[in-house]
């Protein structure tokens, strides 16, 4: 459940929170079933929506519009408003005129994660703005789209398996990887991973055992096995042209 609030006090351990409206305690006695659980709460940013985040949406928002046959963007606007809101149980009002620097955030990873599922493709300038930040990455590892163009990817190794290995049944823990569609895959091991990297800006994300599960790749189900490790060093030296240990 998601409760907005103003933080009253806050001490090294300790915060007090004031709820916008009165708990469900009813709700919150059966869903929490006498445990203790564990909370977060997130400071929201006060300062208002850039010109850069408002520019950002608007432009998702379009190719969203396009996308869905509407071709009327603010219908489409408070369509994606309305489904962010049910999404996140937020239930207040807000305008891209002037919400706030963390909500507008957190609308743009909505969008982006719309786009990405709904396979609405993205324009050069909507795709370049995005690339840089909101954990591109990752979310085109988790929706298989390519990081560089958003054609639909498979995943590829910084670190190359190696022939006569099984890749289903090695630890692919501590390598680095990246979402690449079949053009830019080929591309990277026409001209070298190295070249490759450096030409499109791109070093990859490293597998963690959370990673690992959420691609389902290698034995990620048990933590034994045929590791290959790839220490923080070794890919520094790669970059540098050195001999990794």
């Amino acid at each position: 459940m998601l409760f907005s609030g103003v933080l009253k006090r806050i001490n090294k351990r300790w915060a007090l929170i004031h709820l916008d409206k009165d708990a469900d305690i009813d709700k919150l006695s059966m869903l929490l079933d006498g445990k203790t659980p564990s909370v977060d709460f997130n400071v929201d940013d006060e300062r208002t929506i850039s010109p850069d985040q408002r520019k950002k949406i608007h432009a998702m928002i379009g190719e969203i519009d396009v996308h869905m046959g509407n071709y009327l963007p603010e219908m489409t606007k408070v369509q994606l408003k309305e489904q962010f809101c049910v999404e996140n149980e937020y239930y207040h009002e807000f305008s891209f005129s002037d919400c706030s620097i963390s909500l507008a955030n957190k609308f743009i990873e909505f969008l982006i994660d719309y786009c990405l599922r709904e396979n609405v493709p993205f324009l050069t300038m909507p795709l370049d703005m995005i690339q840089e930040q909101y954990n591109w990455d990752m979310k085109c590892l988790e929706y298989r789209k390519c990081i560089i163009c958003g054609k639909h990817a498979d995943i590829a190794h910084v670190y190359a398996v190696g022939i006569g290995r099984n890749r289903n049944k090695i630890s692919h823990i501590g390598n680095y990887v990246m979402a690449l569609c079949r053009e830019h895959h080929t591309t990277q091991h026409g001209i070298g991973i190295k070249t490759f990297m450096k030409k499109y800006q791109v070093k990859g994300l490293k597998i963690t055992p959370e990673i690992a599960e959420m691609l389902k790749i290698g034995n990620y189900q048990v933590n034994t096995g045929d590791p290959l490790v790839v220490t923080d060093r070794s890919y520094t030296a790669f970059w540098k042209g050195e001999k990794s240990d």
